[in-house]
């Protein structure tokens, strides 16, 4: 197709990156960068620190030739939309309320779309500039994409998940977020959502309806794909692992209580869960484990050495993840993967193929799941890691931007025609 000018804007981008989001727009903006497009992100940064935001980009490789050109605007906000330090009730009413409706960021994107003069735009993750940016680019003249990686449109906390539960129904301040943001949605020519889960969640819920077009983009996964599948040794010990952040949605309790409950006897078998997160909830978690032998805590881990060191990842959220980046990577190692049954995970998770699912809240269930993997042959495992390396393929570079690329071309028929 013809090259455009694309912006990607997106709360915060590598090196400081915030969660999967901007790793995941990274390889998407680098990707399209490389067929030729002109490709822009602009992110925010604290007040005063746009220069030095730049630098550490240009310092790591994310900017350059032959890569997309970063854009930072200050955080227009009385603090950052990733600040995790302690801030008053009032404090984070004020912020929310900024959030919903902020003129200040509008009038900065304003400034810079008629700069740049984008043929695409293209949201994400975007609390910190909130939904006015939508209208302010759509003024611009661009084709407007958002793309929905969480459930901020919906939720003041973008997450659908309170007391330990995910929420079914809307609360009064998550009815007052729906009810701004769908006014401001109205802008968006084109939906795209990491999930169809996601996608059905924001129609259910009214943000826009069935006459909005909306499409499943997959994640880059920008780690190569293994050349072939694994082989399982039956006489060695299976290893089963977790990577991610160790907080109370990602079900490592769960987790743990499955692999204490598995038999004693039988083949011999390992844990390994790898990430960091608040100390005083590990310090959970470890008592929870209670220095089982088979158990081990790894700390933070860089994702392909860990890949290496397991033969099965275990995802088991109690959070409607949209798309956990997890799943993907394992299978572009050719590790299959047993997931939980909640948010996208049963969209690329297939029972006896490429994985197993489970019911969320469910140690027994997983413990099953967990046992079926300790009693598997040679053979079998090999047909597993031969299907979420299939399903790793799904993934990667190429086909998620031939993906996005079709979807451009359906946002610039009109101008064929």
């Amino acid at each position: 197709m013809a090259p455009k000018r694309i912006l990607f804007i997106i709360r915060s981008y590598v090196p400081d990156q915030v969660g999967g989001g901007a790793k995941s727009v990274q390889a998407l903006a680098e990707g399209l960068a490389a067929r030729g497009h002109d490709v822009h992100v602009l992110r925010l940064c604290p007040p005063g620190e746009e220069a030095t935001t730049l630098a550490a980009a240009a310092g790591a490789g994310i900017t350059g030739a032959g890569k997309p050109m970063l854009h930072v605007l200050p955080i227009r906000n009385i603090y950052g939309p990733y600040d995790n330090g302690h801030h008053t009730r009032a404090a984070k009413a004020v912020w929310h309320l900024i959030d919903l409706y902020n003129p200040w960021a509008a009038r900065d994107l304003r400034r810079l779309l008629a700069m740049l003069r984008p043929d695409v735009v293209n949201t994400s993750i975007i609390d910190g500039f909130s939904t006015t940016i939508l209208r302010e680019a759509k003024r611009s003249g661009a084709r407007l994409i958002h793309t929905m990686r969480d459930y901020y449109l919906i939720c003041s906390r973008s997450g659908m998940y309170r007391a330990g539960k995910n929420c079914e129904t809307l609360c009064a301040s998550c009815k007052v977020v729906r009810s701004i943001n769908r006014r401001q949605v109205q802008h968006v020519d084109l939906f795209l959502s990491n999930s169809s889960f996601v996608a059905e969640t924001h129609r259910n819920h009214g943000v826009f309806g069935r006459e909005k077009p909306c499409a499943v983009q997959w994640n880059v996964n920008d780690q190569p794909l293994a050349p072939t599948h694994r082989t399982l040794d039956e006489a060695a010990p299976i290893r089963f692992g977790y990577i991610g952040r160790l907080a109370p949605t990602k079900g490592v309790e769960t987790l743990i209580e499955a692999a204490r409950a598995l038999p004693q006897d039988g083949r011999a078998w390992s844990l390994a869960i790898a990430g960091d997160g608040a100390p005083d909830y590990v310090a959970q978690l470890r008592a929870l484990a209670n220095g089982h032998p088979c158990i081990h805590f790894v700390g933070w881990q860089a994702a392909p050495k860990f890949y290496g060191m397991v033969d099965l990842v275990i995802c088991p959220s109690v959070y409607n993840e949209p798309l956990p980046r997890v799943i993907y990577e394992a299978y572009g190692v050719a590790v299959p993967v047993v997931a939980s049954r909640v948010g996208g995970n049963p969209e690329v998770v297939t029972p006896g193929v490429c994985g197993e699912l489970y019911d969320g809240d469910s140690a027994s269930d997983l413990a099953e799941k967990i046992g079926l993997f300790r009693q598997i042959s040679s053979e079998g495992y090999a047909r597993y890691s031969a299907g979420a390396l299939a399903m790793g393929a799904t993934f990667a570079p190429d086909k998620v931007v031939d993906s996005y690329e079709s979807h451009l071309q359906s946002l610039f028929h009109d101008d064929l025609s």
